[in-house]
Formats: C-alpha cells, sequence, structure tokens
C-alpha cells in the first residue's frame, strides 16, 4: 500500500465530515473545527487510550477535569502575561464578580495551569509521595497568529497533559522515562517510529518555564513535520511561582513575588523534613494534532490490475466503527434479528459503535467501512444463520472467511481485547 499526501487525506477527510470548518454556513471561524462522526470516535477513543495507560498505569497519577474559565492570576503568575502574551495569545473576557461588576478573566492557555492549581487539593486529600501525576484531557484557547484549515495549528483545541512531580536529583532520569514512555504510546497508536522526529529544543528556544524540552514531531509524507507533543522539565517553576510563602522555600526557579495565593506548592517526604517545591515533568499531547497524525501514518491506496481501494489501516481500538453488521437481503428476518443480538456482544468487547447495514450495494458498502477504517464486516443471511455461520471480511487484506458465530466472538476479542 502506498501513503498518501496531506492534500488526499483532507480530501478524503471532507468526504466522510472527519472534520471541518466550524459553523461553516455562516462562513466558520479560522482555526476552529468540529468534528463530525468518524473524527468524534476517533478522537474518543484516543483520549481513552491516553487516560487508561497514563493514569490507569503504574505511575500513581489523579485524573482531574478543572475548569476553562481562568482568574488573570493564575495566568500571570504562569507566565503567560507580560513578555509571554503575545507568543501564547491570551483570549480576554469578563465576568461579574459578587457584586455585579465585571472583572477580566481569561480562556485558559493550556491544561496545565489548572493542574497545578490543584496541587494542594490532591495533597491535601490523597497524601502523595514523589513521584506522583496530576493529569487532564480538556480544552485549551489561543488566538494564535497563522491557523490551519485541519487539527494542527488551532486557535480552540484538546490537550492530554500529565504534570509528573518528581525529587529535584531525579528529574533528569524521569525526564528520559517519560520520553521513552511517550514513544511507546505512539507506537501503540499506530504510529511508526520511522516517522517520529525527536528534537531537543536549543536553549534560546526553550519556553520560560523549561530548562529542557524534547519535542515529538510527526513527519509527513513530504518530510515536513509538525510537533504532536512536548516533554518539557519545567523544574520547580511553576510550584514556586504559586506559591503564597516562597521565602520558605529553596528555589531554583526565578519566580516573581505571589501576593495573591494562599496554598504553599510543596510537599514533606517525611515527618521531620522541610517542606520543598517538587520538579514537573510534563509530557503534554495534542489529541486534534494527535488525530491528523494517526489520519496521516493510517491512510493507504491499494494498487489491483482490477480497481484502487482507499484503506485507513487505523488501529482497531481506535476506529470510529468497530464493526459493520451487513444483511443484504432487507427481508432476511432472521439474519436481521441475529444481527442485532451480535451487535450486543460485540459490544461488550468492543466498547464503541457497530454499524447496521441492511440491503445496498456490497461493493459501495465495503468501500466506504475501508476508507472510514471499520476492522470487520460481518455478512449475514438467513441461510448462513439456519447454521449459526457468518462471512467476515478483513479489512487490511479484503479477505473473507466464513466461520461459526463462536469462531467470530473469538475473533473479535483477538481485535480487542
Amino acid at each position: 500500500m502506498t501513503r498518501l499526501d496531506l492534500q488526499d487525506v483532507l480530501l478524503i477527510c471532507k468526504r466522510n465530515n472527519v472534520f471541518s470548518p466550524s459553523c461553516h454556513l455562516y462562513g466558520g471561524l479560522p482555526g476552529i473545527l468540529d468534528y463530525g462522526p468518524i473524527g468524534a470516535e476517533i478522537k474518543r477513543h484516543l483520549r481513552r487510550a491516553w487516560w487508561e495507560d497514563v493514569v490507569y498505569g503504574d505511575f500513581s497519577v489523579h485524573g482531574i477535569e478543572a475548569a476553562l474559565l481562568t482568574p488573570v492570576a493564575l495566568h500571570e503568575h504562569s507566565g503567560f502575561l507580560g513578555a509571554n502574551y503575545d507568543k501564547f495569545g491570551v483570549f480576554e473576557t469578563a465576568m461579574k464578580d459578587e457584586v455585579g461588576e465585571l472583572k477580566p478573566c481569561h480562556l485558559r492557555v493550556t491544561t496545565a495551569q489548572h493542574s497545578f492549581a490543584n496541587f494542594d487539593n490532591i495533597v491535601a486529600a490523597h497524601s502523595p509521595t514523589l513521584p506522583f501525576g496530576i493529569a487532564q484531557i480538556g480544552k485549551a484557547f489561543r488566538n494564535e497568529k497563522d491557523v490551519t484549515s485541519f487539527p494542527v495549528r488551532m486557535r480552540e483545541f484538546e490537550q492530554m497533559e500529565l504534570q509528573y512531580f518528581v525529587a529535584k536529583e531525579s528529574a533528569n532520569t524521569w525526564h528520559e522515562f517519560w520520553l521513552q514512555e511517550r514513544l511507546k504510546w505512539w507506537e501503540k497508536q499506530g504510529i511508526s517510529l520511522n516517522n517520529l522526529v525527536i528534537d531537543d529544543v536549543p536553549a534560546d528556544e526553550l519556553a520560560h518555564y523549561s530548562s529542557k524540552t524534547y519535542d515529538i514531531n510527526y513527519k509527513l509524507k513530504d518530510n515536513s513535520f509538525f510537533e504532536i507533543e512536548g516533554i518539557a522539565n519545567r523544574g520547580d517553576f511553576d510550584c514556586g511561582s504559586h506559591s503564597s510563602i516562597q521565602e520558605s522555600l529553596t528555589l531554583d526557579s526565578t519566580v516573581g513575588k505571589n501576593t495573591k495565593s494562599t496554598a504553599l506548592m510543596a510537599i514533606k517526604e517525611s515527618e521531620n523534613a522541610l517542606y520543598t517545591a517538587p520538579y514537573a515533568i510534563e509530557p503534554a499531547a495534542g489529541v486534534d494534532r494527535g488525530l491528523m497524525a494517526i489520519l496521516l501514518e493510517s491512510f493507504r491506496i491499494e494498487q489491483s490490475s482490477a480497481k484502487q481501494r482507499v484503506v485507513l489501516s487505523i488501529r482497531p481500538h481506535l476506529a470510529a466503527f468497530k464493526a459493520c453488521l451487513y444483511i443484504p437481503n432487507n427481508e432476511d428476518a432472521a439474519a436481521i434479528s441475529l444481527a442485532r443480538k451480535i451487535k450486543i456482544d460485540i459490544q461488550k468487547t468492543a466498547k464503541g459503535k457497530i454499524a447496521i447495514q441492511i440491503g445496498g450495494d456490497p461493493e459501495t458498502i465495503f468501500s466506504y467501512h475501508d476508507e472510514v477504517g471499520t476492522p470487520i464486516i460481518i455478512t449475514l443471511n438467513d441461510q448462513l444463520s439456519s447454521k449459526d455461520l457468518i462471512k467476515a471480511r478483513d479489512r487490511d487484506t479484503a479477505n473473507t472467511t466464513q466461520m461459526t458465530i463462536q469462531e467470530l466472538h473469538k475473533r473479535i476479542q483477538t481485535l480487542y481485547m
């Protein structure tokens, strides 16, 4: 199969309503996209894959969900105002206070700062010891000057971010650890390591909070690339900057004086130990950019002597449709009834959308499901149903195999367990 270039992928995505300009009927807004049923399902599965790996893994990570509206003070002490204002393009708005006066607030620039703002809550309620993490998935907003018409450079986008708190002495080791973990995770999502370019960001290009950052970039067919994740060593900048009694901490980072915070962003490793502000290692991935990289990686054209076949060879756990149950004859009542029972059984394992297609041209149906990445098409009719048989078509090979329903269940378990 042949890998497709960006423009070919965008045409296929448009044809199948994977994503589109938001409110297109009114001309849309630059850098803001809506996702159709295919795109929304793939994004949902990508988020779940990240959450299960990071939060449910063996890393003592606490998952949270924080607000989009942000007090100005949070951005001020995050370093996103002042000299960094233009770089991060903060969206400003206002809301009424308790006496009805309008006060400025922002849409959050990143999910990270709300994770830091929840640090003391996590420490007080859950008594973690280093290392531990705070993770969340959610929207962020930046008024980017240059945007794309596809989900890479956007003004409203979604992040999957982990703040992993470690002792200063082990920060470099954990930084390297998370780089390797994240590379392995992207490989599990179907992206070849050959198409991931690691950039050790030069010192003069680092963000104000970072002492060292690795960018993971996805390489397109034409050898251009875009970033899908950054892994930064943020040091003790954030915990120090958001702390109220900064003089009680020995900080390595240079931070501004904070007279507004009510929290001490620090932890004691033992009863008699002093409070210390931990270092934060931040793997920060883009949901939208991840989706785009996976689409670019997975779309293929298969050319045979008879015809051309477009295939989205996406990993089954990310597929928008987990299976399609196809009954060619709409009068095959027994097959239709069996298909509905099989759908329920498959969904228990596959945890996703199952299509039922009654009637229609088989070549058209097969072509569509190849193009949107459905891993398996199951054909049923009354004659097969009477013998407890079905026909299963594999997306990647286009081969069809007759098998029993029990064998089908084993096949589904192989795909999705």
